[in-house]
């Protein structure tokens, strides 16, 4: 027996329903999914049928596809989609439902370009179609343009063509600027731009993805959502280099310690291929930066803690070699450093530096002791110690709760390196620093004729420069860096290392919220010219140069008022609002504040290394008080601001030094020092200390109490926390007399950490003594 179906003209001819080809959605643990049924069946009128995996309940509402997991299942399962028309013809597809983020596809070949701007056309040109400007259109996509591209693994510069009008692409993590480009990171129309860039990672192997990060300081605990592209064939998690799992998906990790944790992830599929490990590194403390004290421990003058790393570079002066310091060193120091109230310590920068002796300046050849000559991608240098050193001090930095930063020396490298050797195509030529060359030719010229200048304009040395940045930051969990010589290199540089510090280091797109803290050094009073790097997409903060010389200024020279330093203040903290930046008394290029001090550098801005011919040296302390009473008001003002203040290694003792190298002479320590020295360090350390301890030395609301020219006091007001500061220039023992309810105060027991006497406001009013070339900082 046979059955006949006769079907009408119109069934024989109608195609069948039209299904899409789904792709893998995620969903959380006990949420309901909804699909609407035209982004799944696009024939109109086709009847709906579903099935699905025991875990799952699925059925159509409406014009929806409700799914709906069991509850506390996580996993993966499929739902069937079946479509019927009017004449029985049926089309099939399957919708993969991952509950809990476990293993889902998170990439394939295709790069998806995208403009939300207004325009009546939008093209996307670039070295993936030889700039033609109307090969490649973007489609209208609601309020968006948009369209992919199958690029094969590498990096290509691109632009959009905006109605014809070229721009760079907003949306983009990296940027390429040619040679004499205009900044303008907002891709605006009507502005001039650098080319955008995207760089495509191997479509052939898998990827780790971070997907969510929650960390709870309050429970010491953290939550992460992980997934896989591909079949899985292992994994492996490890919290401070201990495993802890081999599962992906949700990740709980609770009863943490106090202090600095990194979780690394590693993964491969079933055909052995691995995924980049995934790096999470996050503290479980609420320090934020502009509560700390930074330290840069100048590794190589700070402290000899293994003379077996001594040895000669052969360079003709005692102070352009190396002379011992080492990390062995600093680690048998961690205990003075956390004394002091350190929270952040910079180091020379670890790369191993040119051998022997070079240059000629001031009639002597120079060591690359100081760390800025770097001669190898990735070996450390070997006056310091060994790798294991390294990172035995960065670990006891983190045991004692304190950030560390490296110098990021990326503007050029010795002639020695293998870049310099193997790619001479990668550096700018010849063109040496000085003069004016300085200023007219920043991004090109070179610190000396065997330091190579990097030329950021051309792709493969942007990427490798900032591949290897990542890869210390990683390597030997780094919290921040130091970069040096900003103004020498383009914004690419720091945009695109900023994009891969957010996707890689920080994960803020997926809730991390654990800085790392990038500081700049653009050697300028120009405020707009040290502003212009720091932004959400290039650096954290830069040191402010122009703070620095008011500072030395009106405190160390007695030239203008305290009036006038508090005015620069204000006029900082407005011009770089919501951005942590570093203060100081003094750095490695500058003279000491206490040579200024005792009247031994003639000019605000330095006398130069060798005025007289050879290299002016070395200085020695004062031997009477003054200097180092100008050295402890600057301190006590610089310690009860706002920003993040560095402490130059041998400023908390007043270490005299005129210019480089002059000023980078080898550290004392207690034991060693004189009674004025003594006495500095005694004052830096309760001033350290009474930062760490009271919030409001750092972030409360400042008030100005008292203004005269030589006298000047403010109150810093946080929470509870409330403070009373004041600093006297003048040689008279000064009494303050005020209220204290209009600057945010109440009336208590007010007590000075440098002295320990107490004052009492009461009735609203204070009477505060000051000794002549004294200050007070009066904590509630």
């Amino acid at each position: 027996m046979f059955v006949l179906h006769v079907l009408s003209a119109c069934c024989r001819n109608a195609p069948p329903p039209e299904v899409v080809s789904l792709d893998p959605i995620a969903i959380d643990e006990d949420a309901v999914l909804e699909v609407p049924l035209s982004d799944i069946v696009l024939t109109e009128g086709a009847t709906v049928e579903v099935t699905s995996d025991a875990e799952l309940a699925a059925a159509v509402s409406g014009d929806v596809l409700r799914i709906v997991p069991d509850t506390g299942w996580t996993g993966e399962a499929e739902v069937q989609i079946v479509a019927f028309d009017e004449c029985g013809q049926e089309a099939t597809t399957t919708l993969l439902v991952q509950v809990g983020s476990v293993y889902t596809a998170v990439g394939d070949c295709t790069t998806h370009f995208e403009y939300s701007g207004s325009a009546q056309s939008v093209y996307v040109a670039g070295e993936f179609n030889d700039w033609d400007p109307t090969a490649t259109p973007l489609e209208k996509d609601g309020p968006s343009f948009t369209g992919s591209l199958d690029l094969s693994e590498g990096a290509y510069a691109y632009k959009l063509v905006v109605d014809g009008e070229w721009i760079c692409d907003a949306n983009a993590d990296y940027f390429q600027c040619d040679e004499g480009y205009t900044w303008n990171p907002s891709c605006e129309t009507g502005w001039d731009s650098c080319n955008s860039m995207v760089v495509v990672a191997d479509c052939d192997v898998p990827e780790l993805v971070l997907t969510s990060l929650d960390i709870d300081r309050a429970a010491n605990s953290a939550s992460l959502e992980v997934a896989f592209s591909g079949e899985l064939g292992s994994a492996s998690v490890t919290v401070d280099g201990v495993e802890v799992g081999t599962d992906l998906g949700s990740i709980e990790l609770t009863g943490l310690d106090d202090g600095r944790h990194t979780v690394r992830i590693d993964a491969s599929n079933t055909d052995g291929l691995e995924a980049e490990q995934l790096y999470i590194p996050f503290w479980t403390d609420d320090r934020d930066w502009e509560n700390g004290l930074m330290y840069y421990a100048f590794v190589d003058r700070f402290h000899d803690g293994d003379a077996t790393l001594n040895f000669d570079e052969g360079t003709n002066h005692w102070e352009t070699g190396y002379l011992g310091g080492d990390w062995r060193g600093v680690i048998d120091k961690l205990d003075y450093l956390e004394d002091l109230g350190v929270t952040v310590i910079w180091l020379t920068a670890p790369q191993d530096n040119g051998e022997g002796a070079w240059g000629w300046q001031c009639e002597a050849n120079y060591s690359g002791y100081h760390g800025y000559w770097p001669s190898d991608a990735y070996m450390v240098e070997e006056h310091f110690g060994d790798e294991e050193t390294l990172r035995e001090l960065i670990d006891g930095a983190h045991d004692r709760d304190m950030r560390v930063l490296t110098d990021w020396v990326a503007n050029h490298v010795h002639e020695d390196h293998p870049y310099a050797t193997d790619h001479p195509e990668w550096f700018n030529d010849l063109l040496v620093c000085e003069g004016d060359v300085w200023n007219t030719d920043p991004e090109t010229c070179w610190f000396d004729s065997f330091l190579p200048d990097i030329r950021y304009y051309d792709k493969e040395p942007l990427l490798t420069m900032v591949d290897d940045a990542v890869w210390w930051a990683k390597e030997y969990e780094l919290d921040g860096y130091r970069v040096d010589a900003v103004k020498h290199m383009p914004h690419s540089v720091f945009t695109n290392f900023q994009s891969r510090v957010k996707n890689e280091i920080e994960h803020s797109e997926v809730g991390g919220d654990e800085d790392f803290y990038t500081v700049g050094e653009t050697f300028s009073g120009d405020r707009d010219l040290i502003g212009v790097y720091v932004n959400d997409q290039e650096l954290d903060a830069q040191f402010d140069f122009t703070l620095y010389w008011s500072i030395l200024g009106v405190i160390g020279r007695n030239e203008g008022s305290l009036v006038d330093l508090e005015d620069t203040f204000d006029a900082s903290e407005a011009h770089y609002d919501g951005f942590t930046m570093s203060t100081f008394l003094g750095n490695h290029d500058v003279e000491r504040f206490i040579a200024h001090a005792s009247g031994e550098v003639s000019s605000l801005y330095g006398d130069g290394a060798c005025p007289d011919g050879p290299i002016r040296g070395p200085d020695t302390g004062p031997e009477w008080e003054e200097p180092y009473l100008r050295l402890k008001l600057a301190w006590t003002w610089l310690l009860t601001h706002e920003g993040l203040p560095l402490v130059y290694y041998g400023d908390e003792v007043g270490l005299p030094g005129y210019h480089d190298p002059d000023n980078r002479q080898m550290m004392r320590f207690e034991g060693d020092l004189s009674g004025y020295e003594e006495s500095v360090l005694w004052h830096v350390r309760a001033l350290g200390q009474a930062r760490a301890e009271h919030p409001a030395l750092s972030t409360g609301t400042r008030t100005r109490w008292w203004e005269e020219d030589d006298v000047f006091a403010w109150t810093r007001v946080e929470g509870d926390s409330q403070v009373i500061v004041v600093v006297n220039r003048s040689w008279e023992e000064r009494t303050l007399t005020n209220g204290v309810a209009w600057a945010g105060l109440s009336d208590g027991t007010f007590e000075d950490v440098l002295t320990g006497d107490a004052f009492t406001a009461s009735g609203d009013s204070i009477s505060v003594p000051v000794p002549a070339m004294g200050s007070r900082v009066l904590v509630k």
